[in-house]
């Protein structure tokens, strides 16, 4: 169902059957379901999405401080799984040429009416991108998405300008948070049919004909509500459920937003590798 695969999804532990490579150690899923994901992303609805762009924004605005400190002098970029295109919209109003592509046909609406974006509906390569070249592109919360992440790889590398940055972020399955969650860790859902380490992330993107020139833990923002009805998948604390919900104080604490590092997400920046890395 599209409904399985929301952004705002809290069905944690809920995942396809997950195998594991003996050689890389990336863990993926397998089986006939993998060839219906494109067509459910393009119908993917996700009324909660909306309502959390505030704290969206300022990691987006994180995301891509960090991508010019890589790409100095960055005149275009391209942002891959956009969403409802905040990220695009955060770039131009800093002067970039830029451009997103995102499956969901929904989605690309709610960018255009909230931001007045115009995202090329569909995913990579596209045809609307032929010979186009970027000097940072983003793949942020995408690879785990797709059967096939060493393709997805290297249809942005042929997308970078020369010197232009790749900007990878996933999910980090050998992270500490993992292990002390087990089965009931955050990132196990239904819309993520593949997870990374280290060691696979790495080898990847070196399949793909990527040099790893960078690589640092993601930072979050996000609402206090957000977060307590998260802990309250894992913590039967009720009484603070009343609390942020029936009073105004509550509702006040609910609504501030606040930086978070659960230190279980990578950002990994990489370059052509005959870039020279």
């Amino acid at each position: 169902m599209p409904t399985d695969l929301a952004i705002t999804d809290s069905n944690y532990g809920a995942t396809l059957a997950l195998r594991r490579c003996r050689q890389c150690s990336f863990i993926f899923a397998e089986g006939s379901d993998l060839s219906e994901l494109f067509g459910l992303y393009e119908e993917l609805s996700d009324p909660g999405y909306e309502g959390s762009q505030d704290s969206r924004e300022l990691q987006m605005r994180w995301l891509i401080e960090r991508a010019l400190r890589e790409r100095p002098g960055a005149k275009t970029l391209l942002d891959i799984g956009a969403a409802s295109g905040l990220l695009v919209k955060l770039a131009r109003e800093q002067g970039l040429d830029a451009k997103g592509v995102e499956p969901s046909r929904e989605l690309v609406a709610t960018a255009r009416r909230l931001y007045g974006v115009d995202l090329i509906q569909g995913t990579v390569p596209h045809e609307r991108l032929l010979g186009s070249h970027f000097d940072v592109v983003f793949l942020a919360d995408v690879i785990e998405h797709v059967p096939n992440p060493v393709a997805l790889l290297r249809d942005a590398r042929r997308l970078l300008a020369t010197n232009g940055v790749l900007v990878v972020v996933t999910p980090d399955v050998g992270s500490l948070a993992r292990r002390l969650l087990g089965k009931r860790w955050w990132h196990f859902r239904l819309a993520h049919v593949g997870y990374f380490d280290a060691a696979s992330l790495s080898e990847a993107c070196a399949r793909a004909g990527l040099t790893v020139t960078g690589h640092y833990r993601a930072k979050w923002f996000f609402r206090v509500s957000y977060l307590a009805e998260r802990v309250l998948r894992y913590l039967p604390l009720r009484a603070v459920e009343r609390l942020l919900h029936t009073t105004l104080l509550g509702r006040r604490v609910g609504s501030v937003v606040m930086p978070l590092n659960l230190f279980d997400s990578w950002v990994y920046v990489c370059k052509r590798s005959e870039d020279g890395g």
